[in-house]
């Protein structure tokens, strides 16, 4: 599958629906190269900002917005990926003339730069120790890469499309080989560069893996027949089942799409032609829940989800909708904010919300946290 950040969260593309982009983004993200990795430091960039709409009150009394670092010369960014704790976060800031993507890892107050040749650079997951995975558009295609901390070490794929979307603290990774109808998920064990292909069922035609946890288990999606798909579960022994979807859905006629996975609880999306939503499973329990989220890109051990309550940014507990504080009035949102992570405990989120257009009548999107007692 393309590994290109969908046209409509890149500035000034307005022809695909929102949530699909926002979908394919997180699924999928960027691409990602080697070389020398020249390291360039931002320091912290402005405080916390003060949002200036009427969401949700408690959100606006425990949960602070603060922008994530970028170049004086730059001001679109997105969030990729944190670690499990949140002590580091993914993100990218964008030239706006070129398809040129810079990627930083923040930590402990300081934004460092890691430099990916190629075009559409993308870091997808980071572990705890700054061990970061993704991918980079070069050469007519997508290229995986791991970022040890040092250096960008190419992962192996016997096709010219590869993607490199999750790691755990082992040092597994996982991601797809291939691209599009052809696309096999795997796995790179911990210090390997060769992929093991993820078994698939019969009816299977292609595959894509997209958050692997800590023991193991890697959570994804399959197609079948002429434009169906399917979520799937990857056990730790190899062995893989279907995950359900919601009583009353006929899973012939949705497509479903895990996206990350924390303990027993799976977050992703749902969508047919009566619903567009987030969906919530438990492993243990065998349960698929929809969400109010209309998106769900991230959730924690504890079950809460992290997505969009359009236009804010919001998460979800097992039975409270909270909305996160943004830098427009919720009034002048058309595009909407999105919390695409989560931490452990739910004490730190961080995403991308809407800053107004610019010059030219195009939209912008920042990088951001959210730090909530």
């Amino acid at each position: 599958m393309s590994n290109t950040v969908e046209p409509q969260l890149e500035p000034g593309a307005n022809s695909r629906s929102k949530s699909q982009a926002k979908l394919r983004t997180a699924l999928l993200g960027g691409t990602a190269l080697i070389a020398s990795a020249a390291v360039a430091v931002l320091s912290v960039q402005g405080a916390h900002a003060e949002a200036n709409n009427d969401e949700s009150e408690a959100a606006q009394a425990t949960c602070v917005l603060a922008e994530l670092p970028m170049p004086e010369d730059r001001y679109f960014s997105i969030v990729t990926g944190m670690s499990e704790d949140g002590s580091v976060i993914a993100y990218r800031t964008y030239d706006l003339d070129t398809y040129q993507r810079d990627t930083w890892l923040y930590s402990g107050g300081e934004a460092t730069e890691v430099a990916m040749p190629g075009e559409d650079q993308s870091l997808q997951d980071v572990t705890t120790a700054g061990i970061a995975v993704g991918s980079t558009f070069e050469d007519g295609g997508s290229k995986p890469y791991i970022w040890d901390g040092t250096e960008l070490t190419p992962l192996t794929t016997t096709a010219e499309y590869g993607s490199a979307d999750g790691i755990n603290e082992a040092g597994d990774i996982i991601g797809t080989d291939g691209e599009a109808e052809s696309a096999t998920p795997v796995l790179w064990p911990a210090g390997e560069t060769e992929p093991v292909a993820l078994e698939l069922p019969e009816d299977a035609t292609w595959g894509q893996a997209t958050d692997i946890d800590e023991d193991g288990t890697i959570v994804g999606y399959y197609g079948y027949g002429e434009d169906n798909s399917r979520p799937y579960v990857w056990h730790p022994d190899g062995t893989g089942e279907a995950l359900p979807l919601p009583d009353g859905v006929d899973e012939n006629a949705a497509g479903s799409y895990p996206m990350d996975i924390s303990g027993d609880w799976v977050s992703g999306y749902l969508f047919n032609d009566e619903l567009e939503t987030g969906m919530r499973w438990n492993l243990t329990e065998g349960t698929a829940e929809i969400l109010d989220l209309v998106f769900a890109p991230g959730i924690n051990p504890e079950g809460t989800a992290a997505g969009e309550a359009s236009p804010s940014a919001a998460y979800q507990t097992a039975d409270e909708l909270v909305e996160l504080p943004g830098l427009t009035d919720p009034a002048d949102n058309y595009f909407g904010d999105t919390a695409t992570e989560i931490n452990e405990d739910g004490t730190l989120l961080a995403g991308q919300v809407y800053a107004g257009e610019d010059a030219d009548g195009m939209h912008i999107l920042k990088a951001v946290t959210w730090t909530c007692e």
